[in-house]
Formats: structure tokens, sequence, C-alpha cells
């Protein structure tokens, strides 16, 4: 069985400030709150870029198959031509899927950094709270 560690008169001295306690109780349930938000975001994000790439995969396999239709149709199928023109569709369907992808990384990328700089910002309050109800403590005792 491990010890429990043993608290600090500062550490029981806050734990009894009820006015720390509750500055913290606040500012977990906004951490929690957030992260809650940002999953939600980071999954929605997700699932659009899915559906878009699934969307935008059945458009090409249309769109190359009614080209190769057309073509064949004209009989110019086994030409440079419909090799010239299936190259430039795959050439922008290709652009199309990086921008998506580029998009996704951006999103995500943006998430991330709202989440860091909330974090940081948070634990700064979180210390700033403490170092309130240290000062309280110093008040209490006339230090």
């Amino acid at each position: 069985m491990a010890k429990k560690k043993k608290q600090s008169p500062l550490e029981k001295w806050l734990a009894g400030d009820t006015t720390y306690q509750q500055q913290l109780s606040n500012f977990n349930k906004s951490q929690t709150d957030y992260l809650g938000q940002y999953n939600r975001q980071v999954g929605i994000t997700n699932r659009d870029y899915g559906e878009m790439t699934r969307s935008l995969n059945r458009q090409g396999t249309q769109d190359r198959l009614d080209q190769q239709n057309d073509f064949a149709g004209r009989g110019v199928l086994r030409s440079g031509v419909f090799a010239k023109a299936l190259g430039d569709y795959n050439t922008e369907f290709n652009s199309k899927m990086k921008n998506l992808q580029t998009g996704k990384s951006d999103k995500l990328g943006d998430l991330g950094m709202q989440k860091t700089n909330f974090l940081r910002q948070l634990n700064l309050e979180k210390q700033a709270s403490k170092q309130d109800a240290l000062r309280r403590r110093a008040a209490k005792l006339g230090i």
C-alpha cells in the first residue's frame, strides 16, 4: 500500500480557504468545459474533412468516367488528347485534395494553439488566485 503524502501546513490552509477552493473549482470547471468544446471542434473538423474527401473522391471517380465515356464516344479514347485531359484533371483534383488537407491541418493547428493559450492563461489565473489566498493568510497572521 502506498503511503499518503502528508499535507504541508500551506496545503492544509489552502484546503480550508473557501474563497480559494471556490475559485479553483471554477477554474477546473472552465477547463473541463473548454476541453469538451475543443474535443467537439476537433471531432467536427475531422468529420467534415472525411465527408469532403469522400465526396470529392466520388465526384472524381464520376468525372473521370464521364470524361472517358466522352472521349470514347468521339473515338479518341486512345489519343494523346485524352491522356492530356485526364492528366490535367488529375492535377486539378490532387490540388483540391491538398487544399482540403491543408485546411484541416490549419484548423487543427489553430485549435491546438487556442487550447495552449487558454490553458496557459488559466494556469496564470490559478497562480494569481493562490497568491491572493497566501496574502489573505499572511494578513490573518499579521505578517
